[in-house]
C-alpha cells in the first residue's frame, strides 16, 4: 500500500548575486552560507537530523522538515539576519540570501523526487516580484536576508501566532505569479514597511504612450495676429508638412 503523504514544512535558500562572485571564492561562499543557515535553524530549535528531501541547488538548497517546525524555520530568518549582519560587516565577499517558507502534504523518500510542493517551493524563491523587492533596497541598505512565505504557511504560523521573531505586521502581501505557480505570498525584509514591499513588488510602469497628433489641419493664431493653417506650437508647425501656409498681420489698432 502506498504510503499517504504528510504534511511537511518546507524551507529553501539561495544566495543573492552568487554569478557575480570570484570563481576561487564561489564554494567558500557557499560553503559558509549553508554554515549560517544550519546555525540559525539550529539556534531555533530545528535539528539537522530531522531534514527530509535534501535537494542542493547549487547556491543554496530545498528541503522538508516536520511540520511542527513551520513557525521555527519563519523566526530563523530573524536570527539570520543577524548573524550575517555582523559577518559582512568584516568579510568580503558579502553573503547575502533568499529564503522561502511553504506548507504541504509531501511524501517522504531518499530518491530523487521533485514534487508539486517542492516546485512551489522553488517558484517561490525564484519569483521575479521577490527578486525586485530586493534588488530595488537602496544602495545604503542592501539586503541581508529576504524572506517570502506562501499563504498557507503564513496563516498556520504567522497569523495563527506560532511565531516568536516575526509577526503579522512585519509582512508585506504580495501577488506572485511565476510560470504555472500563482498566489498571494508574504514577503519579510527587514526595515522594509509592508506597504513599501508591495511598492517594490511591482514592476516597472510601461511608457506611457505619446498622444497622437490631431492630422486635420486647423487654424491658430499666434500672438500679433499671424493666423497659420495647421497650427502653431512654441517653434514647429503642427499639422501636414505640405500645402498652403496662409498668413496675414493686423497692425495694432487698424486693418492688415
Amino acid at each position: 500500500m502506498r504510503q499517504m503523504p504528510k504534511t511537511g514544512a518546507l524551507f529553501g535558500y539561495d544566495v543573492i548575486g552568487s554569478s557575480s562572485v570570484d570563481d576561487d571564492l564561489l564554494e567558500e561562499v557557499r560553503g559558509n552560507a549553508t554554515g549560517f543557515v544550519q546555525e540559525a535553524l539550529e539556534h531555533v530549535g530545528i535539528e539537522e537530523r530531522s531534514r527530509a528531501n535534501y535537494s542542493s541547488t547549487g547556491d543554496g538548497a530545498l528541503a522538508v522538515y516536520p511540520e511542527t517546525d513551520l513557525p521555527a524555520l519563519i523566526d530563523a530568518a530573524y536570527f539570520l539576519q543577524g548573524k550575517l549582519y555582523l559577518h559582512n560587516r568584516a568579510h568580503r565577499p558579502a553573503i547575502r540570501l533568499r529564503l522561502a517558507v511553504h506548507t504541504a502534504p509531501v511524501h517522504i523518500t531518499d530518491e530523487d523526487n521533485f514534487q508539486r510542493p517542492t516546485i512551489e517551493l522553488a517558484r517561490l524563491l525564484d519569483a521575479a516580484e521577490f527578486k525586485r523587492v530586493v534588488r530595488r533596497m537602496p544602495d545604503q541598505n542592501p539586503v541581508t536576508v529576504a524572506l517570502v512565505v506562501s499563504d498557507q504557511a503564513y496563516r498556520d504560523a504567522v497569523r495563527g501566532r506560532h511565531t516568536q521573531r516575526l509577526l503579522p505586521h512585519d509582512f508585506g502581501k504580495v501577488e506572485v505569479i511565476n510560470k504555472e505557480f500563482a498566489e498571494d505570498c508574504w514577503i519579510w525584509v527587514p526595515g522594509l514597511d509592508a506597504e513599501r514591499v508591495r511598492e517594490l513588488s511591482l514592476p516597472e510602469p510601461s511608457a506611457q504612450p505619446v498622444e497622437q497628433l490631431a492630422s486635420a489641419p486647423h487654424e491658430q493664431p499666434a500672438p500679433g495676429g499671424i493666423v497659420v493653417q495647421g497650427g502653431l506650437q512654441g517653434n514647429n508647425f503642427l499639422g501636414a508638412n505640405h500645402g498652403k501656409i496662409t498668413a496675414t498681420y493686423q497692425q495694432p489698432g487698424g486693418h492688415p
